[in-house]
């Protein structure tokens, strides 16, 4: 036994320097890998503070005060709340200024706020904004720019990218006898900013904003007032109810209370912006046709006045639409090739203009069939119909095959897109429903 312990000390003693050696050796290698890393130059700094304002929305987390500073008292806050691009905002959270705290529960819908009034147990509107806007806040303090990489970091297990960059704080400062300093998170794997923090070098003020959820909302609404309406005859009650409950929780609302009648559905929300062209809207089937087109040979105010006679040229079953309703975007629809039931999936996406498109992903099943189509018909004009209306005249091309994504409609504004989202999102009705307004 002792000639084994001796044993395996020799081979320790003789091992460990050469073990020491090598594990130097390798760190050497691992710091040689992460300094090959690519470095970040400040466009990327630049390109992510431009996306905000292509996003669909994110929730916030934002604290900031000061010190007193001369003449300008004591401030803090900390608030909490989400962003729907371009313009709603929610928030709630504690104010506290000169000695004075304020609950802060409000929103900021088109300019223009609507603040909760506890006492009355009722959201009041204003036409001027008494707080500040955490958008437009965001934005001020990194308007100044000059952004430089310091390194690589993480937020949780997320790898980032950490900017260092001159704030603007006026809004704190405005005597601008501070030294602040600025520093921005940028998540390496999709590009977007997940924090950002600003101090001064005595600590007389700060500024900070956390981001999550990006994307994960689409509408944000003030619920001002009970808004009641009746869903005549509807069908399938349970499984259409859920649809049509899917979509108003989608847009933003709150679920509404349901009291069911007879054949029809009472739906109470609250609601400030429920109108009858949304109602209208969000009642149709939600359901998708992709057509063949062909472009109109005859004159259009003719083929308006008789369906028979587009028949007649373009082939049984063709018809006339206007893409998004423009008179001067014709296309006859002569053959459908897909329908709501080959996607699995819808998808919307933002770009850097704040611009919004919808994309359908196909089932796996249905790859055989895609392939048929874009061999037989590549770039033959195809037109996207929903409800009976074309929501975008493109092409078929080779990339719908490789990517297995269909474009249903690009270049959308929010209030465009997002009730076709919600419609084709959440599945599609047996049929369109009316409703009245009910007291």
């Amino acid at each position: 036994m002792n000639s084994e312990k001796k044993g395996l000390m020799v081979f320790v003693k003789n091992v460990t320097p050469l073990l020491i050696i090598s594990l130097f050796m390798f760190d050497g290698c691992t710091k040689q890998i992460a300094e090959k890393e690519e470095i970040p130059d400040k466009d990327v700094a630049i390109t992510s503070v431009a996306r905000i304002d292509s996003l669909l929305g994110f929730s916030f987390d934002w604290k900031f005060g000061r010190k007193k500073i001369q003449l300008l008292p004591e401030l803090k806050a900390e608030i909490e709340g989400k962003v729907s691009l371009p313009s709603r905002v929610f928030q709630k959270g504690i104010w506290k200024a000169a000695g004075v705290e304020e609950l802060i529960n409000m929103y900021i819908i088109e300019g223009r706020e609507f603040i909760y009034n506890s006492k009355e147990n009722l959201w009041e509107g204003k036409t001027r904004s008494s707080f500040p806007n955490p958008l437009e806040q965001l934005k001020l303090i990194l308007s100044f720019g000059e952004f430089q990489f310091i390194k690589f970091a993480y937020i949780g297990r997320s790898k980032c990218y950490l900017f260092s960059f001159k704030p603007n704080v006026y809004f704190l400062d405005p005597l601008e006898i501070t030294k602040p300093e600025g520093f921005l998170w940028i998540l390496q794997k999709n590009g977007l900013p997940i924090s950002v923090k600003v101090s001064s070098e005595k600590d007389e003020l700060y500024w900070e904003m956390n981001f999550s959820n990006f994307n994960s909302f689409a509408s944000i609404n003030v619920p001002l007032k009970f808004r009641k309406f009746r869903i005549l005859d509807i069908q399938n009650e349970k499984n259409e109810l859920e649809l049509l409950i899917d979509r108003i929780i989608f847009l933003g609302y709150k679920k509404p209370d349901i009291e069911i009648k007879k054949n029809d559905a009472i739906l109470s929300i609250r609601a400030e912006g429920l109108s009858d062209s949304l109602l209208k809207n969000i009642l149709k089937k939600g359901e998708l046709e992709i057509f063949i087109g062909e472009w109109p040979k005859d004159p259009i105010y003719k083929l308006k006045e008789s369906s028979k006679l587009v028949q007649e040229k373009y082939g049984e079953g063709a018809k006339l639409f206007f893409e998004k309703g423009i008179v001067t975007k014709p296309i006859i629809a002569v053959k459908k090739i897909l329908s709501n039931d080959a996607f699995n999936i819808f998808k919307m996406k933002n770009d850097m203009l704040g611009k919004y498109s919808i994309y359908g992903s196909i089932k796996p099943e249905m790859t055989d069939s895609l392939r048929k189509i874009v061999n037989d018909y590549k770039e033959k004009p195809v037109v996207f119909v929903v409800d009976d209306y074309a929501v975008s005249i493109s092409f078929i091309l080779d990339n719908w095959l490789v990517e297995r994504m269909i474009p249903i409609t690009k270049g959308l504004k929010g209030n465009e897109s997002i009730p076709l989202f919600a419609k084709l999102k959440n599945g599609y009705l047996e049929r369109d429903y009316n409703f009245r307004w009910e007291k």
